[in-house]
């Protein structure tokens, strides 16, 4: 960044000089100042007077690092009757003048004037120049390289997905939590004294980004299961660092879910794995220290690929497994590994939704959460009495079914009573009580918990003011919550000194006020930058996870996930510290909302299905009356991924894959036609056989809609609707098994060229016109980067951003990249 760029500190970091590579006229030693006219950036700009006899006159900045061979551009706000020229000056380590070059004319102040210019050998740094003739008014001098690293843009204290309890190496009563990570930060598990409320450590899981699940052994190990290098790691209480014990053993797994162990030191487990890839459905493994892994038990369904919950039952020696996104519950046999589905016994709520999402057992009674997981009370506590017959075989009873609980269900059996949160009640969200052997529910309003806990745990804190077990919780902010049945002691706090955790980002878009905006992963948030203003960057943790971002007057609407919502926020409206406004919710079984397009009086938005659920959707948000009108059935079994118009009319991009969990209905993707006038919706096959999805759309200058297809470029006439273009640009950048609804995206940049991205490959570009013109993409197709990156957007000043290696963006200047 250029030294007092916006001459706020006067002209310190400025020198004065002939505005052409020269040093100031004699003339024109105090023909330059400061004040407020022509600013724009803050409250000063330079001021060039340019009364005789200093007509003619410039700035030089102070230098900034430079790389020999780079293109750089140089950007300024000016104003008033004269003219003004850019010019950059190069510099070796010595601090000489390797070369100077300027505009090659001056041209007439005006809002915004640039200039690019490459360094030649021997260049370590840059300086720029001003050069101005009358009366000129500058402020705002930015200046970039053909690349450039943001870093993180969202950095926070850490959030959790993960928590249990347990005894450190020194006896204490602590929470195990797991910070998540990113990718070039490794997930973090955070020990915490119950009691004290204190950090007492901090322990790196080196190459996990994060975790879902936690358990300490009866001999005080504790497992992670993670994901991103998905499996088990071990961590010896005291020790600094932890240890990663090994992959799961099924074939084609991703995830590790619903730990927990049994006297002998056996670890249960779950996950999930990616169909497309050969995970045949929902399964259970199980690891001892003596024997390593193996798989437990037989495939439970086929019909649901996530076995999210498992808990092992002492009394009965058997192991509970919860399954989504077609709901079921098993138990097995711990010694036979014999399963016995005892989904029927979960009741109407729970299976006609999604999820069996949490599971608690011990003393004889195995706690059932299910519902859609949202915690707004569409999710249900199921009670089973667990046991054996006279036979030996595993039996259940259904004690209760308690409607509304919250996430993650209940704490295991304490005394007889199971403790838990419930939705739709005071602020304070209170802890309830229910007495499995009486069936009565209290509410404890001496314990407002006030937390949706990752797990409420039962543990024994051995201090006399907390006699037996006491009921512990822990939520994805780091709120600790404790209470005690027999003494009501209770407590709820924040705890301190949580690591800082960039966070991984989802999406991206150029705010109505020219600053970037990015959406973090999973935990939410945003982030801001002023473009090429390294010290205007900043985090709020407001927000969802934003599957897609575009701005369109004066908001940014967002498609956000889980609850498939479109959101909509000021820049203002989150400087001030709200939250994004919820415009609507979509509907019709929809989870991701991967597109989205402002148009006329409408924001279009492409969807993908919930979990469980076939069939994406389309639709829009009405500016006007504030309704949205999904369409689901209408497009069958895709989801709609990319979204660009043409006219009167709006055109989708249709990816075979519905949905995060299952395997196709469909072998081939369309392109979606809406007709606005009409209201008719229509299915346009594609001009290549064998494309599964259409990642990316934009229009060009004069209508001609362009799609980007798994390494094929499209063009169609929107009023004929015939394909006038079908080439395969791009054959190395194939997507895999699964197409993500993020695969890709394209913009048209003011110079007439389209730039596009794709995930984890990179940027490229063409030239619309020359691809109609010679029928080929050609000479004007251009690789600019090569790398990890996820969505793409342009700034005021044309630079192109997209999100680099998770959690950074990566700002390309297509002046110094595009030949």
């Amino acid at each position: 960044m250029i030294q007092n760029h916006s001459f706020e500190e006067g002209l310190a970091g400025w020198t004065q000089t002939n505005g052409r590579g020269g040093p100031a006229s004699k003339q024109c030693t105090s023909a330059v100042s400061t004040g407020s006219d022509g600013a724009t950036d803050l409250q000063t700009a330079v001021q060039f007077e340019g009364a005789p006899p200093c007509v003619t006159s410039g700035l030089l900045s102070s230098p900034v690092d430079a790389v020999a061979g780079e293109a750089y551009t140089v950007f300024a706000d000016a104003s008033g009757s004269g003219k003004v020229s850019l010019g950059l000056r190069f510099l070796d380590e010595a601090g000489a003048v390797v070369e100077s070059t300027h505009s090659e004319r001056m041209g007439t102040a005006g809002e915004f004037v640039e200039f690019t210019a490459t360094a030649p050998a021997g260049t370590t740094a840059v300086a720029v120049e001003i050069g101005a003739q009358k009366q000129v008014r500058v402020d705002d001098v930015r200046i970039t390289a053909p690349y450039t690293n943001l870093g993180p843009q969202i950095t926070r204290r850490g959030t959790f997905l993960a928590m249990a309890a347990g005894y450190d190496e020194n006896d204490r009563a602590v929470t195990f939590a797991v910070a998540t990570g990113n990718a070039h930060q490794p997930a973090v598990l955070v020990v915490t004294d119950i009691l004290t409320q204190e950090v007492t450590q901090t322990v790196d899981l080196v190459g996990a980004t994060g975790s879902w699940t936690i358990e300490q052994a009866p001999d005080g190990t504790v497992y992670v299961g993670t994901y991103q290098r998905h499996g088990l790691y071990a961590w010896t209480p005291g020790d600094e660092e932890s240890r990663f014990v090994g992959t799961l053993p099924l074939s084609g797994s991703g995830m590790v879910y619903g730990l927990s162990s049994s006297p002998d030191g056996t670890i249960y487990g779950g996950g999930w794995g990616e169909p497309a890839n050969g995970y045949e459905g929902a399964q259970l493994w199980s690891y001892h220290p003596d024997s390593g892994f193996s798989k437990f038990g037989p495939t439970l369904t086929t019909s649901a690929y996530y076995t999210r919950a498992v808990a092992y039952e002492e009394e009965s020696d058997s192991v509970w497994a919860g399954v989504g996104t077609r709901p079921g519950l098993w138990g097995c046999e711990a010694e036979t590994e014999e399963c016995t589905d005892f989904s029927a016994l979960l009741g109407e709520m729970i299976l006609g939704s999604t999820w069996v999402y949490g599971l608690t057992a011990g003393d004889g009674y195995v706690q059932v959460w299910g519902g859609d997981s949202n915690s707004t009370g569409n999710d249900a506590l199921v009670i089973l009495k667990v046991g054996r017959d006279d036979a030996g075989d595993l039996t259940a009873e259904k004690v209760a079914e308690i409607p509304g609980v919250i996430f993650n269900g209940s704490s295991p059996v304490i005394d007889g009573k199971v403790y838990y949160a419930k939705a739709n009640t005071s602020p304070e969200i209170p802890l309830y009580s229910y007495d499995v052997e009486t069936g009565v529910e209290e509410v404890i309003n001496d314990a407002p918990a006030g937390i949706f806990a990752r797990q409420w745990e039962a543990i024994d804190l051995r201090d006399p003011a907390w006699p037996g077990e006491s009921v512990v919780g822990w939520n994805s902010g780091a709120w600790l919550a404790a209470y005690n049945p027999e003494s009501g002691n209770f407590f709820r706090t924040l705890v301190e000194d949580i690591p800082m955790m960039s966070t991984g980002l989802i999406s991206l878009t150029a705010g109505p006020e020219g600053r970037i905006w990015s959406s973090g992963y999973l935990t939410g948030g945003l982030g801001v930058v002023t473009p090429m203003r390294d010290d205007r960057q900043a985090t709020y943790v407001v927000g969802g996870q934003a599957e897609y971002m575009t701005t369109y007057g004066d908001r940014v609407y967002q498609g956000v996930y889980p609850a498939g919502q479109i959101q909509s926020f000021t820049p203002d409206s989150i400087y001030d510290g709200a939250r994004p406004r919820v415009d609507c919710t979509i509907g019709q079984d929809q989870n991701r909302p991967y597109a989205l397009l402002g148009h006329g009086d409408r924001v279009y938005y492409g969807s993908q299905a919930g979990y469980g659920h076939d069939m994406g959707a389309f639709g829009w948000l009405d500016l006007e009356t504030g309704e949205c009108t999904t369409m689901s059935e209408e497009v069958g079994h895709h989801s709609i991924n990319a979204l660009t118009a043409s006219g009167d009319k709006v055109f989708g991009g249709s990816n075979i894959y519905y949905a995060w969990d299952g395997l196709p209905v469909d072998s081939e993707g369309y392109l979606l036609v809406f007709d606005e006038a009409t209201g008719e919706l229509d299915k346009l096959a594609l001009p290549v056989d064998g494309l599964r999805s259409v990642n990316a759309l934009t229009t060009d200058a004069d209508g001609t809609v362009w799609a980007y297809a798994e390494g094929w470029l499209l063009a169609l006439d929107p009023e004929t609707l015939e394909w006038i273009q079908a080439e395969e640009i791009l054959p190395e950048w194939k997507p895999g098994e699964r197409i993500s609804g993020s695969h890709a995206s394209m913009a048209l940049h003011p110079d007439g060229r389209i730039y596009g991205q794709v995930a984890h490959e990179g940027v490229f570009t063409f030239d619309p016109a020359a691809v109609k013109e010679t029928g080929s993409a050609g000479s004007s197709l251009q690789v600019l980067y090569e790398g990890n990156t996820l969505w793409l957007t342009i700034d005021e000043y044309g630079n192109l951003w997209t999100i680099h290696d998770s959690t950074q963006l990566l700002r390309i200047n297509p002046r110094a990249t595009v030949a």
